[in-house]
């Protein structure tokens, strides 16, 4: 005769070996979350830039970041719908204006998917600087941006020296500083 099977109830013992492998997936689902909420930056100061060739924004030739190479330039991704953006790109004006010829340049890089958008901006706010086109973001990702304006300062071997997120009165101020201090450096003849 069989004996009829009975069901234990789970113990404390059995309920504690289970937790740590349900905590342990929940913090690895979270830790995978975190990262992704937040990736880690494709580019920081002391790496080389990222290359790429983008159209000018309205339909002028395109341009290289290695066309400027020896060049320190003050890289700048905006957008027509940045508020900061209507604040940096006079002071972007003036830097040109002040620094612009053989030795620097600005370079904006603007990432509304309708160029027409960007193009409308320009027209309320005119500059004296090149200005590309990245509706698709292809360049916007590969600097890994976290914010409308970033910029970055390049200098004339093709390395950052320094990224800017975001841009109030009087930033200009450091990052002007900053070019000046790479315009005055002797030409290490790097790569």
């Amino acid at each position: 005769m069989e004996r009829p099977s009975i069901r234990r109830r789970p113990t404390r013992a059995d309920r504690v070996d289970r937790r740590p492998v349900r905590t342990a997936g929940a913090g690895v689902v979270l830790a995978l979350a975190v990262l992704a909420a937040h990736p880690a930056p494709a580019v920081s100061e002391g790496e080389t830039a990222p290359a790429f060739s983008l159209p000018t924004l309205g339909g002028g030739p395109a341009r290289a970041l290695a066309d400027s190479h020896g060049k320190v330039r003050y890289l700048d991704f905006w957008a027509s719908w940045c508020a900061p953006c209507r604040v940096s790109i006079p002071a972007m004006v003036d830097l040109q204006a002040e620094l612009g010829g053989a030795d620097f340049e600005v370079l904006a890089i603007n990432v509304d998917r309708r160029p027409e958008d960007a193009l409308r901006f320009l027209e309320r706010f005119p500059v004296n600087y090149v200005n590309l086109s990245d509706p698709e973001g292809a360049v916007a990702a590969a600097y890994a941006l976290p914010g409308m304006p970033t910029s970055f300062v390049v200098d004339r071997d093709g390395r950052i020296t320094l990224m800017h997120a975001g841009f109030r009165r009087g930033d200009m101020e450091a990052i002007r500083a900053h070019i000046l201090e790479l315009l005055e450096a002797p030409e290490t003849g790097g790569s």
